[in-house]
């Protein structure tokens, strides 16, 4: 009898890392539920999975304040049937001065209120002995200047992941977080790009700086995160939980 197809939800998918976890996922015939507020791009990738053999399904919505990508996102749950694995990935890293309570609240309401949101929604879903991994950072364990509401929401997630594993470990559901380092992804280029601008450094040169820092020289890969992921979703990793897993080129030296 063939095995039954495992079934995922990935927040934040069209790009960089949860766009490297879905193609991991297809490859191994995963059915992929999809989310991300860019919908060309969605479209895109979820084709891309079913040329891969997957079964993907895109729904295009905004994650933050407020309640209106709830209903779509029962809906297409309740479409779907099933899930043996949620991966928080959708995420912010907007700049903010310390007094900026506007920006303090939109990256508290994506990058913590959302991933509390749709775990407490995607319990009704996950199979007993299914999965949760949040994608953190290692601004989880430290702090960076113009950036204490991003510091603080990857805090307050990697505590959130450590008593959710807690929760439910009677079910079997292992719950872990990511801490990925400097990623080659869209969002690390558009933050350093911003850097370049604002000091008028050519952005060639901040990207170099930035790899000096990194004891192997290089910025990590989306599909080196994609890959701790699908490893901490498979049965090898059914020992692991409330744990946050670094991946950063030795950048924070095992901090």
């Amino acid at each position: 009898m063939p095995a039954e197809t495992r079934h995922a939800l990935i927040t934040g998918a069209a790009l960089g890392i949860g766009a490297a976890v879905a193609r991991r996922l297809a490859d191994d015939g995963w059915a992929l539920l999809l989310l991300d507020r860019n919908g060309d791009a969605l479209a895109a990738l979820a084709d891309e999975c079913r040329t891969r053999g997957a079964r993907a399904t895109a729904l295009c919505a905004e994650l933050g304040p407020g309640e209106h990508w709830l209903p779509p996102l029962k809906a297409a749950l309740g479409t779907f049937g099933y899930l043996d694995l949620l991966v928080n990935n959708a995420g912010v890293a907007d700049e903010n001065e310390p007094d900026d309570v506007a920006a303090w609240q939109r990256v508290m309401a994506i990058n913590l209120d959302a991933p509390f949101r749709l775990s407490a929604v995607c319990l009704l879903y996950l199979r007993d002995g299914g999965r949760i991994v949040n994608v953190a950072s290692v601004l989880a364990r430290a702090g960076k200047i113009r950036n204490t509401a991003y510091c603080a929401s990857k805090h307050g997630l990697l505590g959130y992941t450590k008593a959710l594993a807690l929760d439910l470990a009677p079910r079997g559901i292992t719950v872990n977080a990511v801490l990925p380092g400097w990623v080659d992804t869209p969002m690390l280029l558009r933050e350093l790009g911003a850097q370049a601008a604002a000091v008028g450094t050519p952005v060639a040169q901040v990207l170099r700086n930035a790899r000096r820092q990194i004891p192997l020289k290089r910025f990590v890969q989306a599909e080196e995160v994609a890959n701790l992921v699908h490893y901490l979703a498979s049965p090898a990793a059914a020992g692991i939980t409330a744990q946050g897993l670094v991946v950063d080129g030795g950048y924070t030296c095992g901090m």
